[in-house]
C-alpha cells in the first residue's frame, strides 16, 4: 500500500468511537467528570494545545512539520506582555504586534524550507531554539506578570456563563482553517503538493510561495495560542508548555494526518484534541502526576504511529485479489 493512501475516513470513524467510549467510561467511573466545574475547566484547558495542533496541521499536510509552534506562541505572548506593560497608551498595539510576530516567525520557517531547501524538521528545530532564545533575552529569564485586568479577565470569562471564551476562539479558528483547507484554491494546492510534489510542480503550483504562506498561517495560529495562554495564566515566559510539542504531534498522528503529507482533516484534529483532553482528565481523576502523563502520551504516540504503519502495510484488497486468481 502506498503510504500516502488516504485512510482519513476510517480513522475518523475509529477516533469518534474511541472518544465516545472514553467519555462513557469516565462518566461511569468518575461521576464528577460530568460536573459543570470539570467540563468548564476542560473548556479553558484544551484550546491552548488545540490551537497549536491546528497550527501544525497544514504544515504536516504539506509533507513537512513545524516544531517551533510552542516557541512562537511563547514569543508572541512575551511581545504582547512587554507592550501591555509599557503603558495603557500602547496596550492596543499588543495583540496586532503579537500576531505579526507569529506571521513573521512562520514566514521565516517557510523561507528556510522553500528557498534554502532545509528539511522542515531541522529548519523548525533550529528556529524553535532561536525563538526561545529571543524570548529569554527579552524576559531575562523571569516571567512577565502584572498584565491589565481587562486582558486577563478575557482568558477566564465564559460567554453567557457557559461557553469559555478560549473555547470560542478555538472553534472559530477550527472553522476558518476547515474552510481554508477544503473550500479555497490554497487548500487544494496544499493537498496536491503534499501528496505529490512532482505532480504539483507540473501542475504549475508555486512551491515556494505556497510553503511560505502555509508556515505563516501556522505562525499566526500559534501566536493566537500564545495570546490565549497569556490571558489565562497572566504571565509570559519562554519555556511555558514545554510538554505541548509532544502532545501536538500526538494529536495530529492520532487524527489520521499522514506524516508523508497530502492527507489530514480539521475534524480529525478536533476529535483527537477532545479525546486526549478526556484522557488527561481521566488521569487527573486517577491521581497521575504530570510526569506520568508525559510518559503515557509518549507511549501513546509510539503506539499510534506503529499501528498506522501496521495497518498501512496490510493490503487486504490485494490479498483478496491474489486469492481470486485461478491457480
Amino acid at each position: 500500500m502506498d503510504v500516502r493512501q488516504d485512510t482519513t475516513n476510517s480513522y475518523l470513524k475509529s477516533l469518534a468511537v474511541l472518544t465516545a467510549l472514553i467519555f462513557i467510561a469516565l462518566s461511569i467511573t468518575a461521576p464528577s467528570f460530568l460536573g459543570l466545574s470539570n467540563l468548564n475547566s476542560m473548556g479553558f484547558q484544551f484550546p491552548e494545545f488545540g490551537l497549536l495542533a491546528l497550527a501544525v496541521l497544514p504544515t504536516m499536510i504539506s509533507g513537512g512539520i513545524d516544531l517551533s509552534v510552542v516557541a512562537v506562541a511563547n514569543l508572541a505572548a512575551i511581545v504582547a506582555a512587554v507592550i501591555m506593560r509599557a503603558g495603557p497608551e500602547y496596550a492596543w498595539l499588543a495583540i496586532p504586534a503579537a500576531l505579526t510576530v507569529g506571521i513573521c516567525c512562520g514566514a521565516l520557517n517557510g523561507f528556510l524550507i522553500a528557498y534554502l531547501r532545509l528539511p522542515p524538521i531541522l529548519a523548525t528545530l533550529g528556529t524553535m531554539q532561536l525563538f526561545a532564545g529571543i524570548g529569554i533575552v527579552i524576559t531575562r529569564v523571569p516571567a512577565i506578570t502584572g498584565l491589565p485586568d481587562w486582558y486577563t479577565s478575557f482568558g477566564n470569562q465564559s460567554l453567557g456563563g457557559v461557553v469559555p471564551l478560549p473555547l470560542l476562539i478555538f472553534v472559530v479558528v477550527a472553522l476558518g482553517l476547515y474552510f481554508l483547507l477544503t473550500r479555497t484554491p490554497v487548500g487544494l494546492r496544499l493537498r496536491l503538493f503534499g501528496a505529490n510534489p512532482v505532480a504539483a510542480g507540473f501542475a504549475g503550483i508555486r512551491e515556494r510561495s505556497l510553503l511560505i504562506r502555509i508556515y505563516a498561517i501556522a505562525g499566526f495560529i500559534a501566536a493566537l495560542a500564545g495570546l490565549v495562554v497569556l490571558a489565562r495564566v497572566n504571565s509570559a515566559n519562554a519555556d511555558y508548555g514545554s510538554s505541548y510539542l509532544l502532545l501536538v504531534i500526538l494529536i495530529n498522528i492520532l487524527a489520521g494526518v499522514s506524516p508523508a503529507g497530502g492527507f489530514g482533516t480539521v475534524t480529525g484534529v478536533v476529535l483527537a484534541v477532545i479525546c486526549l483532553q478526556f484522557i488527561s482528565s481521566g488521569l487527573n481523576f486517577l491521581s497521575f502526576s504530570a510526569f506520568s502523563r508525559d510518559l503515557f502520551f509518549g507511549g501513546f504516540l509510539v503506539a499510534a504511529m506503529s499501528l498506522r504503519v501496521a495497518m498501512g502495510s496490510l493490503n487486504l484488497s490485494s490479498l483478496f485479489q491474489r486469492k481470486a486468481k485461478p491457480s
